[in-house]
């Protein structure tokens, strides 16, 4: 077995949106579905490629954790990892994070170019060969939809938003993941045809770089609305809210995937990358061909199939061919059967950009400050670190930032400064005395969202041993992977207990704690920490970043609003004749670079 050294990454100023991990911790982990539907094709043969195993030198097996659950990744439900493992080579975009934490351009994809900084004015163009997999050029619509659908321009209402005004209470007509950025450019302009783009800011931006989004396909949106793109571009032009509200519809749930339906038609999910997705057997696989229109460097190998398997039986399976390419969570178990594997898998560890944490519903059933305070003092914080993650990772610690990670530059002040400290330890005389004081009645029901997952179980029974003397009635609540996003866009919960997962960058942090941001679903409102985040949005001098992020730490846990519990760490294991495959840190985990996978 080989074992690289923890990858070590630096945060950038570049934009990136945080979204929901699909892994599921340091054990055995989320249950994938196992809803039975027939297999549905689109475009190309998918031949063996929808068979369960590794196969021949055409085909390389991964082993996904989560089921695939929507072909727009941009939205609030539809931002996780289980859905950008799949996308990552099949929408591409003007740029990536590689291994090390590095933004680069994706010049095979188009060109980023700053053409003023006073007012930020960035132009974005796409290759002059960029085609959709179905053979619509890409251009302007698609470039032009990206914009209107992450501007926050737009409400549900029929209004019109003004360039960096953003509403008390947000009710877009796109349901975008976040809008930083976004909200702070004007309108853009281009022609249909066009192959390119400017934005121009109001404010600067920290992560202007990372702007763009991986575009969708605006001719399919256009048409499932009624219209073309010429019309689409038209409607954005004019401000056209009602033939907007249709395109919207679709945009919000028209590439949602139906397990009882299986895979979307080919005309409404063509590709813009090396691949297409060709099958999809629901609880099963999705497997991912060459896109033969892909004007880039060619996918090295002709058929990816990405097999839905619990973490338990991943190694199982790499050790037996079903799989080529697995993504364990490293415990005692996962790692002692590498380790027994010795030259049959290589393996690369690293840390990740992913943290668990569990967030604090003000909507619900924290409302009450006090309340809260006692939640946060009898969470054992270092019992569910030593309880839970030391096995797997002996120095693991517990996590004292919710914007810092523990092996990035800067924790340790960070950590120093966040105020998360003094809840290392339970105390529970505290906890009864603060519960005693919010005049809440004994016995408080407090619903603890998450996905079906032993880990996350095993630390809710711990939260749930330890708080419930308090004066608490602790509940679990679990839920499927597929259920787990919508239910926690809704609110619908008391304590979410997940992880984040980003990429070192600093362009997602304001959705999450904005009081207006389109991931703080907790209904966090401070007008302290939103100066904070809007002035981490719109800095461009990184001297500056830290105390921001400091002042973000603060507010969380001086509210009581969002308590850290540990980083995890990863690794990549693939058999010994796969070539190509990169462990990555970041939220588009190994099928980061998959286009480079080969068999040897």
């Amino acid at each position: 077995m080989r074992k690289t050294r923890a990858v070590g990454l630096t945060a950038l100023a570049a934009a990136a949106t945080l979204v929901l991990v699909a892994c599921g911790g340091s054990s055995s982990s989320t249950a994938s579905s196992t809803t039975e539907a027939p297999a549905s094709s689109a475009g190309g043969d998918a031949g063996a490629s929808s068979g369960t195993g590794a196969a021949g030198n055409g085909t390389i097996t991964y082993a996904a954790e989560q089921e695939w659950a929507n072909y727009n990744s941009l939205t609030g439900a539809g931002n996780s990892t289980a859905n950008g493992v799949v996308l990552n080579q099949v929408l591409r975009n003007f740029w990536l994070i590689d291994s090390d934490g590095n933004y680069v351009e994706d010049k095979e994809f188009g060109t980023i170019e700053k053409l003023a900084d006073e007012p930020l004015t960035v132009k974005y163009t796409l290759n002059d060969k960029a085609v959709w997999s179905d053979g619509t050029p890409m251009g302007c619509a698609d470039l032009l939809l990206d914009w209107a659908s992450y501007s926050g321009r737009y409400n549900k209402d029929g209004t019109i938003n003004q360039t960096g005004v953003v509403p008390a209470t947000p009710a877009y007509l796109f349901d975008a993941a976040s809008t930083v950025g976004w909200d702070q450019t004007q309108k853009p302009t281009c022609a249909d045809g066009d192959k390119s783009i400017t934005l121009v800011y109001d404010k600067p931006f920290v992560d202007w770089k990372a702007q763009m989004n991986a575009p969708l396909p605006a001719h399919v949106a256009a048409k499932a609305a009624g219209i073309d793109t010429a019309a689409l571009i038209k409607a954005i032009e004019t401000d056209d809210v009602a033939t907007l509200t249709k395109v919207a519809d679709f945009w919000n749930n028209g590439w949602t995937l139906d397990k009882a339906k299986g895979l979307l038609d080919a005309a409404l999910i063509p590709a813009a990358g090396p691949y297409i997705v060709s099958a999809w057997d629901p609880g099963q696989s999705v497997t991912l061909t060459a896109n033969p229109q892909w004007w880039g460097t060619p996918a090295k190998t002709p058929t990816v199939v990405m097999r839905f398997l619990d973490q338990d039986q991943q190694v199982a399976a790499l050790q037996s061919g079903e799989v080529d390419v697995i993504q364990p969570q490293p415990n005692p178990d996962s790692n002692a059967q590498l380790a027994a594997l010795g030259d049959q898998v290589k393996t690369d560890f690293g840390s990740e950009f992913s943290f668990e944490h569990l967030d604090l519903s003000v909507k619900n059933a924290f409302p009450n400050e006090k309340l809260r305070e006692a939640f946060f003092k009898c969470v054992p914080r270092q019992q569910i670190v030593d309880n839970l993650i030391v096995p797997a990772n002996p120095d693991a610690k517990v996590l004292n930032s919710l914007v810092v990670q523990d092996f990035q530059e800067g924790y340790a002040a960070a950590a120093d400064a966040s105020g998360f400290k003094a809840y290392d330890e339970v105390d529970i005389e505290g906890a009864k005395a603060a519960y005693a004081a919010s005049g809440e009645a004994a016995g408080k029901t407090i619903r603890v969202l998450h996905r079906t997952n032993p880990r996350r179980t095993n630390q809710v029974a711990l939260i749930k041993a330890s708080c419930d003397p308090v004066g608490f009635n602790i509940q679990d609540t679990e839920v499927s992977s597929d259920a787990f996003g919508p239910a926690l866009n809704s609110g619908d919960y008391d304590v979410a207990l997940f992880a984040w997962a980003g990429s070192g960058l600093y362009g997602g942090i304001p959705a999450l704690y904005l009081s207006t941001g389109g991931q703080n679903t907790a209904g966090w409102n401070s007008p302290e920490l939103d100066a904070a985040m809007n002035s981490l949005a719109t800095t461009v001098d990184p001297a500056l970043i830290p105390a921001l992020l400091a002042t973000a730490d603060q507010q969380l846990a001086k509210n009581y609003w969002s308590i850290p519990l540990f980083t995890f760490p990863g690794a990549t294991a693939f058999r010994p004749n796969i070539t190509g495959v990169v462990q990555n840190a970041g939220q588009t985990q190994a099928t980061w670079n998959m286009q480079d996978w080969a068999r040897s």
